[in-house]
């Protein structure tokens, strides 16, 4: 240590001053230089595999008690920035006028605070699980419309004395009130789009926020190849000089680099149930922002510092955290904006990748949502199919379940699962044993779609012998939502004889759907004209019979009448 950081840190053990319970912690800290401090917390909720988040779940969370209204208390106002997870944003507003009270009343306090806000990934997602696990993107969110509920934007007519028009949800405009006491027909506001949904002020963008100390090199281009503009990262991530501001450059991306030095006793403090602890905490918080200072080039000293994913879901001291580095006279609260700006030091990455079998779980859940793409493809409206699932992989991979290992697994294995169940709700009906009794005839395949909107596929039959020939090898079928239909499939028998068969089904561009069906046939070439032959010989002896009868008892008469003559 050289003898300038020794001072300092002598001089932050020698200039502590107490704190109180409930009040601002002051910490005097002798320093060389004024040091700004720039903090990023995430509102975020508990993990969970929904697509969205529940009016019931929400309804628990926006409480006076609850999650979300516990971390907007701690921080709203205060000088910190917010990264605000656009599910909980999406998910309150996508329920229209059944919104829980309590969750619109969040939103809109949300929307009124004067802190530095930007958006995380939807759901929180992992970024650098995916990218590891073989992702070429950074996964986002792909729409809403499938959930968008048309009753739930209506508003019903207005007769007599006018009401209030309902507010809706927080950021989309509610239609204009009725002003006349006559009758009026039905309004209905224009539904909300996906942009509707999602849109937000947000003072920041284009940031990243991996969960901490989990980036390898080669996570950086493909995040910055998304449309990211800067990448939050550990400080433990990174090899730089010691004398390194806030920001820094690896390879050509703009790094803001959270200071785990600060970040650690900050996180810590917050979670803290008593006086003794917190004192303590800060105190090492204080003297490492010391330190920094003093290490740091130029005439200002930055630093950057966040909370992890899971420092404010329950009670916390952030706002006694956040008090205690502004009575310190050496400390300035600054915005994250202002941490943004300034000169980048070179850096380099210290990989840290993540565990191999939570990539080789992410990988199968990779797989599986590009098999649901393909097939999704006979859908009338693949993305009905593709946006939810997007959704649920976002939401079974967000930061939170890194605080639940065992957990985790369990969810992934359900939601492939559930992948597989979806990519099982077109197939073939069981075909069984039949028989083939003509020369030539259609063969009737059936096929059941279990989706709640209609498919187009293609059906193939192929035979193993050549007692049968098919014509057509794709014949397309239309099945309608949640219901059968059947493919006929043009036929002629060439021999006699049991020919067995493959029926399988195709998307337009051929990609394989459901399971492949096996059946045997019965082929009887030609049956139909001995059994004519038969049926004629006995029509014709039956007709003949018939006129032999009455010749014979025409006659019998014609000589009994003789007689008697």
């Amino acid at each position: 240590m050289s003898l300038r950081l020794l001072s300092a840190a002598l001089a932050v053990g020698i200039g502590l001053v107490g704190t109180s319970v409930g009040a601002s912690a002051a910490v005097a800290v002798e320093s060389a230089r004024p040091v700004h401090v720039a903090i990023a917390v995430p509102i975020t909720v508990p993990a969970n595999s929904g697509s969205l988040i529940s009016a019931d779940a929400l309804e628990q969370y926006t409480s006076p008690m609850g999650t979300l209204s516990r971390q907007l208390d701690a921080a709203i106002d205060r000088p910190v920035a917010l990264g605000i997870d656009p599910r909980i944003i999406v998910s309150i507003r996508i329920l229209g006028s059944s919104a829980p009270m309590t969750a619109t009343a969040w939103l809109e306090r949300l929307a009124g605070a004067s802190n530095d806000t930007f958006p995380l990934a939807y759901a929180d997602s992992d970024l650098t699980l995916a990218t590891q696990a073989g992702s070429a993107t950074v996964l986002e969110s792909d729409g809403f419309d499938f959930a968008i509920d048309p009753a739930l934007f209506a508003e019903s007519s207005a007769t007599g004395t006018p009401t209030p028009a309902p507010s809706g949800p927080p950021g989309i405009s509610p239609p204009p009130s009725p002003t006349s006491t006559e009758p009026v027909d039905p309004v209905t506001p224009a539904l909300p789009t996906s942009d509707d949904l999602v849109a937000w002020p947000f003072s920041l963008t284009g940031i990243a926020w991996p969960v901490d100390a989990t980036a390898i090199a080669s996570d950086l281009p493909v995040i910055t190849a998304s449309g990211y503009s800067t990448t939050i990262l550990s400080s433990r991530n990174l090899a730089r000089d010691p004398g390194a501001g806030a920001l820094a450059d690896v390879g050509g991306s703009r790094v803001l680099v959270s200071e785990d030095s600060v970040s650690t006793p900050l996180a810590t403090a917050i979670r803290s149930t008593t006086a003794t602890d917190f004192q303590a905490d800060v105190s090492e918080m204080s003297a490492a922002i010391a330190a920094a200072g003093v290490a740091q080039s130029g005439s200002t000293a930055t630093l950057f510092a966040t909370l992890d994913r899971t420092a404010l879901l329950a009670g916390n001291r952030l706002s006694d955290a956040i008090a205690a580095m502004q009575t310190n006279p050496n400390v300035t609260m600054v915005s994250m904006a202002t941490a943004l700006v300034g000169a980048s030091a070179t850096a380099t990455v210290i990989d840290q990748p993540r565990p191999t079998e939570r990539v080789a779980l992410m990988r199968q859940l990779l797989e599986a949502q590009a098999a649901e793409s393909q097939f999704a493809s006979i859908a009338s409206d693949p993305r009905a199919i593709t946006s939810a699932r997007r959704l649920e992989l976002l939401a079974l991979t967000a930061g939170s379940w890194n605080d639940n290992p065992t957990g985790w697994p369990v969810a992934v294995a359900e939601g492939l699962a559930a992948s597989l169940e979806l990519r099982s709700s077109v197939q073939v009906a069981s075909t069984g044993d039949f028989n083939f009794l003509a020369a030539e005839a259609p063969l009737p395949i059936a096929v059941t779609n279990n989706l709640d909107q209609a498919v187009t596929v293609f059906v193939t039959v192929r035979p193993d012998t050549g007692l049968l020939s098919v014509g057509d090898s794709r014949v397309e079928l239309l099945i309608e939502p949640d219901s059968q239909a059947s493919a006929k499939i043009p036929a002629q028998a060439v021999s006699n004889g049991v020919v067995g068969v493959t029926v399988s089904l195709s998307s337009a561009t051929g990609v394989p759907i459901g399971d492949v069906s096996r059946a045997s046939i019965n082929v009887q070439a030609g049956w139909e004209t001995p059994v004519v032959i038969v049926i004629a010989s006995i029509v014709v002896a039956v007709f003949g019979g018939g006129v032999v009868r009455n010749i014979l008892r025409l006659r019998k008469g014609a000589a009994m009448r003789g007689t008697s003559a």
